[in-house]
């Protein structure tokens, strides 16, 4: 067998040291005798240490005995934190509170809430009263419908302001296809078409064939007296396709309602319409058609050139004092429809 004294060192400190660890003694008298001797283990089960007398293991037990209760006893005579009250300015201020020391989020918020009024006046919200009159007197504006008409050099689209609160008369030079698009593109606005022509084999099926039905576009071929009625949520087109000379009666146009001259060239009979337009569209014109058309719409000079040289998809839109070029974007749907006006 070992020699006792190499195996404590080998194993654990000796007696006499852990008896030297030992807290001081006041500690060890304000503990309970209970506790300071609790044996360590049951001395009739556990098995002794290998290499450890009985007397060095008694006395270890002894000492660890009385660390823990010299612990338990320091730690009972500590005074206790000092509790907040819940809803406090240091509680809604910081972190939220944890374990419920501080009460609950819901007593947090309602303790803000009281904090905050404090600074603040109560409102008054009362109520008024408006008699029929003045209820009569409110309106919303109504904004214009724009059509698109196209893209410029830039690539941006160009709308105009087809319909209006205001009566709005349009002039376009070009063939039956131009006017067939503008009225497609209306179509496509809510608003119905009456087309007054001396052509109307350019204009047969051209209402079926662009809605399906036959109740939104109406062709005459004789101009009358027209009874029409258009609103911001239906406008009405009145077109006129009457070869070189615009509408030989003056209709009276009302909100939301547009008049557009077709002239299928342009000559000293069509100058009128072109000069009462609020919107000018012009296809590629001969040199005497352009002429005409830079005195009546008082362009420069150099736009008499501009307008013979356009493409076949290509309009000069003058308006406002403006010139602009558009390039005509169609879509499939209106090269299907609109292609009986181009022939």
């Amino acid at each position: 067998m070992a020699e006792p004294t190499r195996a404590s060192a080998a194993i654990g400190p000796p007696a006499h040291a852990m008896a030297t660890a030992a807290p001081p003694a006041q500690a060890t008298a304000t503990a309970p005798p209970a506790q300071r001797a609790a044996p360590v283990a049951d001395p009739t089960t556990a098995q002794p240490a290998i290499g450890v007398p009985t007397s060095s293991r008694q006395a270890a037990a002894e000492a660890a005995s009385t660390t823990i209760a010299a612990r338990e006893s320091r730690a009972a005579a500590a005074p206790a934190p000092a509790q907040r009250p819940a809803g406090s300015a240091t509680a809604i201020s910081g972190a939220p509170p944890r374990g419920g020391d501080f009460g609950s989020h819901k007593a947090i918020n309602q303790a803000g809430r009281r904090e905050r009024g404090r600074h603040l006046t109560r409102m008054r919200i009362g109520y008024h009263t408006a008699n029929g009159a003045a209820l009569a007197q409110l309106r919303l504006p109504s904004p214009p419908v724009g059509l698109l008409l196209g893209m410029d050099a830039n690539r941006a689209p160009v709308p105009i302001a087809f319909f209006r609160r205001q009566p709005t008369r349009v002039a376009a030079v070009g063939s039956p296809w131009l006017a067939q698009l503008f009225a497609f593109r209306a179509l496509g606005l809510g608003a119905r078409v009456v087309v007054v022509t001396t052509d109307p084999a350019a204009w047969h099926g051209f209402g079926d064939r662009a809605t399906g039905r036959g109740d939104q576009v109406a062709v005459l071929t004789d101009e009358q007296p027209l009874a029409l009625t258009a609103s911001s949520r239906q406008p009405m087109l009145l077109l006129y396709d009457r070869g070189v000379v615009g509408a030989g009666l003056q209709q009276q146009l009302g909100p939301w309602q547009t008049q557009l001259t077709l002239l299928r060239r342009l000559e000293q009979t069509g100058i009128a319409p072109v000069r009462q337009s609020d919107v000018a569209v012009l296809q590629r014109v001969g040199p005497a058609e352009a002429e005409l058309t830079r005195d009546a719409l008082n362009l420069p000079q150099h736009s008499r050139q501009r307008l013979g040289q356009l493409a076949d998809d290509m309009v000069s839109l003058v308006g406002g004092g403006r010139e602009r070029y558009v390039w005509l974007v169609q879509t499939e749907a209106e090269r299907v429809n609109c292609a009986a006006g181009r022939a």
